[in-house]
């Protein structure tokens, strides 16, 4: 069965990071794993919720539209993909997290739809760590104002910080991606005691976890190739 294939693949990923926490002297606890289950169908999300798996990651709001109304089970649900702010209304019913906060605008964004009523969204500020101009997020000079905006938001709840490997390159560039990601989050202490650094996926969540990772985001090597 498909749940028992997510399962066995989750516990291999578990593995690995409680191997290198130990090496590091960290505890596995500390690493949450978010299943990325873009482009998969609703059966895959659900295969891995019955797998006992319950965060889920999605890029997409449009397939986060389609699949959550569908979806069993208690989940929480991370958009780690980027967010238009003509798209904000859409996603917010559904999403616990958004990781790809980069810029005030959104933020004023979600601050104009979220009901005052409403739990405050996590929210995580995505940084460009490796300079790649194809990739969003904010620069790490910029990193700590924004995440002082985003801390005065009533309607975000400020949790550390976000960002992407390099899309090429090996260890050595990767890590240091990541532990300036790391770095940064020294710089918001004093607004987020125990910053998340949400970094890693499935071909550098190992390094990421040595830096420093408390989510990795899981796709492939969990629930195996995507379908585009």
């Amino acid at each position: 069965m498909l749940k028992d294939e997510i399962r066995r693949h989750y516990e291999s990923i578990c593995e690995k990071i409680h191997s290198v926490c130990s090496a590091s002297g960290r505890s596995s606890e500390q690493v949450t794993v978010v299943a990325v289950t873009k482009v998969h169908p609703i059966e895959t999300v659900q295969a891995v919720l019955d797998a006992q798996i319950t965060q889920i990651g999605e890029n997409r709001v449009q397939e986060i539209e389609q699949k959550a109304p569908h979806l069993r089970g208690e989940f929480t649900l991370h958009l780690v993909g980027p967010l238009q702010t003509n798209k904000i209304n859409k996603v917010l019913p559904y999403v616990s997290w958004i990781q790809s906060i980069d810029r005030r605008k959104l933020v004023d964004g979600i601050e104009k739809r979220i009901e005052a009523s409403s739990q405050p969204i996590n929210a995580l500020v995505q940084v460009n760590t490796s300079g790649e101009p194809s990739k969003s997020g904010c620069s790490p000079r910029e990193c700590s104002e924004l995440c002082e905006y985003v801390a005065a938001s009533a309607s975000l709840d400020l949790r550390g910080l976000m960002t992407i490997g390099p899309l090429s390159g090996g260890e050595r560039e990767t890590r240091a991606a990541f532990a300036l990601l790391r770095n940064c989050s020294e710089r918001i202490r004093h607004l987020v005691p125990n910053p998340h650094l949400s970094m890693g996926m499935s071909n550098d969540f190992e390094w990421a976890v040595a830096e420093g990772a408390t989510m990795v985001r899981i796709g492939s090597s969990l629930v195996g190739s995507r379908y585009a």
